[in-house]
């Protein structure tokens, strides 16, 4: 729908698509096998456990993608080679694959609710690039007040966003302004930005189209934002900048005054760069 939903909920679909691949490809090609063998084909049925092979890669692959790695599922290939390799019998082969195939599937479930969703590319810098940190050394002044607690607020709304957790993200947003009064100066500001993250998390969420009317920063507060405002060449455009000006806005306030966030933060700079880069 929008740029940054099309990135996000691309990479998510294709992980997605992975992880249904890997009971697919464990168990339909033993399956085949199977299938193969009662039709009296004489092969050697060991040829059919490179559907563990493959599915036990793509575990890998999406272990490794994310920000903890999962040491077990990042070995599953070792295991699957050694059955490619190691000849058995077809009694055997296939009480191996069968159980393999749960085994791999089990898992997947463990890999995908214990260590979390994967981020599109997970950022292994310890420092932030020279672009980002530009812009947070610009802004940092104006926002140095802002409370730890604030912080935080928008240190979660950042991350959930940014790993397609809308629902969440607008309802912590919603959180965040309570109690927040100021009409003016920076904090109406940083309030600001939580409305338009909250307004447009809600709209991809729900797959809804833009509105007639939407909420944008004031051009009194232009300089404290990453990408000129003015550049906007129409409703769309101008929209698109509002969040990802909302977006840099709340990575910075929360890379500033919030320390215990910021290998959360470094987790999703590849995210962040390409909101600055668009």
């Amino acid at each position: 729908m929008t740029r940054i939903k099309t990135t996000i909920q691309s990479d998510r679909k294709k992980q997605r698509y992975l992880e249904l691949a890997i009971p697919i490809f464990s168990f339909g090609v033993t399956l085949i096998g199977v299938l193969v063998w009662m039709m009296g084909f004489e092969i050697n049925f060991q040829f059919f456990a490179f559907g563990c092979v493959i599915s036990s890669c793509i575990l890998a692959y999406l272990a490794w993608i994310r920000p903890k790695k999962d040491i077990v599922a990042l070995s599953t290939p070792i295991y699957a080679f050694i059955f490619f390799v190691v000849p058995t019998d077809y009694v055997s082969g296939l009480t191996l694959q069968i159980l393999y195939a749960v085994s791999i599937t089990l898992l997947l479930l463990r890999l995908k609710y214990r260590f979390g969703s994967a981020h599109t590319e997970v950022s292994l810098r310890k420092e932030l690039a020279s672009p980002l940190k530009i812009y947070i050394e610009k802004a940092s002044g104006s926002f140095a007040g802002i409370s730890p607690d604030t912080a935080h607020d928008a240190a979660v709304v950042f991350v959930q966003f940014a790993h397609g957790e809308y629902r969440e993200a607008a309802r912590r947003a919603v959180a965040a302004v309570i109690g927040q009064v100021d009409d003016v100066g920076e904090v109406a500001t940083l309030v600001r930005a939580f409305s338009i993250v909250k307004e447009h998390s809600l709209l991809i969420d729900k797959s809804l189209p833009r509105p007639l009317t939407y909420e944008v920063f004031r051009p009194e507060e232009y300089g404290l934002l990453a990408k000129p405002q003015l550049l906007a060449l129409d409703d769309d455009h101008e929209f698109f900048i509002a969040l990802d000006n909302a977006l840099l806005l709340l990575f910075s306030v929360a890379w500033t005054n919030s320390e215990a966030d910021r290998p959360h933060l470094l987790a999703c700079q590849a995210f962040v760069l390409k909101l600055l880069n668009a």
